[in-house]
């Protein structure tokens, strides 16, 4: 049977849709299928398929774009197992290892599987009777509120902080680098076995970020101010908007996502290389 993959690309960038395209082209020379969503085969990339339920047999899931587009569609590879592969063609990209402009060299480590799986843990998020599931992280903010909230955060059912400020971020080791380390909270390596909890702009000035097992069970709850709408978004890209008293509960997924990483690939080495490129200036750039 030949290889196949399906690709998932960011509609609104130009070179995430020619990267897609250069990648396919190198793919089908060596015989492997490439399925992609109906607006990419509409550009003549790929075979027409669906992301909640992608063809038997497919051997990885290519996101196109930066990590919002591979986390995006994390969630529906986690359910299906199929593993994930970032092609950078964003801005920094922390969870994108392939090179847009290296598809030749993308389709060989594909092809030849001359790469490991990291296994990512996911959050499973309860909410108003439905669930979600996050990679990265779940943060519950003021959104459109102008004012402080309050929210209060709970361990297995024991009190761990009350936090009055712009909300709390709760982030999986994978997601530490994203929204929680600009919060404040710590940088932790994907094979630590923990979840942080970050405050969001708190004015109790002595309020440190936690470290809870993986496997806590957590629950958020804040009280919004003359029923100005909060916002809980899930990896920053399912955002919800909460006129009321919101509680927010959570605890280790069953699913697991899998992400393709070159052999060589070093968790420090590349944080200090994303992070020198979103230190430079546009102009710099």
């Amino acid at each position: 049977m030949k290889p196949a993959f399906f690709f998932y690309a960011n509609p609104y960038q130009t070179r995430s849709v020619e990267a897609a395209r250069s990648l396919a082209a190198c793919l089908r020379q060596h015989g492997a299928a490439v399925y992609t969503e109906k607006w990419l085969t509409a550009l003549g990339i790929g075979e027409c398929a669906e992301l909640e339920k992608m063809p038997s047999g497919v051997k990885a899931l290519i996101a196109f774009g930066g990590d919002g587009t591979l986390l995006r569609a994390a969630a529906s590879a986690a359910q299906q197992q199929v593993p994930l592969f970032g092609v950078h063609a964003g801005t920094v990209g922390f969870l994108m290892d392939g090179d847009a402009d290296q598809p030749a060299e993308t389709a060989a480590l594909l092809l030849k599987e001359e790469y490991r799986l990291e296994v990512c843990p996911m959050l499973e998020v309860n909410f108003s009777g439905k669930r979600y599931l996050a990679l990265n992280d779940l943060s519950l903010t003021r959104g459109e509120h102008p004012g402080v909230i309050e929210t209060t955060v709970l361990a297995d059912g024991e009190r761990v902080m009350g936090a009055h400020g712009d909300g709390i971020v709760v982030a999986t080791p994978l997601g530490s680098t994203a929204y929680a380390l600009s919060s404040g909270g710590p940088i932790v390596r994907p094979d630590v076995q923990c979840l942080t909890v970050t405050a969001i702009a708190a004015r109790e000035l002595l309020l440190r970020p936690v470290l809870l097992p993986l496997t806590a069970r957590v629950t958020l709850i804040a009280h919004g101010r003359d029923r100005r709408r909060l916002q809980l978004a899930i990896d920053g890209q399912t955002l919800l908007p909460v006129t009321d008293e919101i509680r927010v509960e959570m605890c280790l997924a069953p699913e697991e996502a899998l992400l393709i990483r070159p052999r060589n690939h070093q968790f420090f080495s590349t944080l200090r290389r994303k992070q020198r490129i979103w230190n430079q200036d546009e102009e710099q750039e």
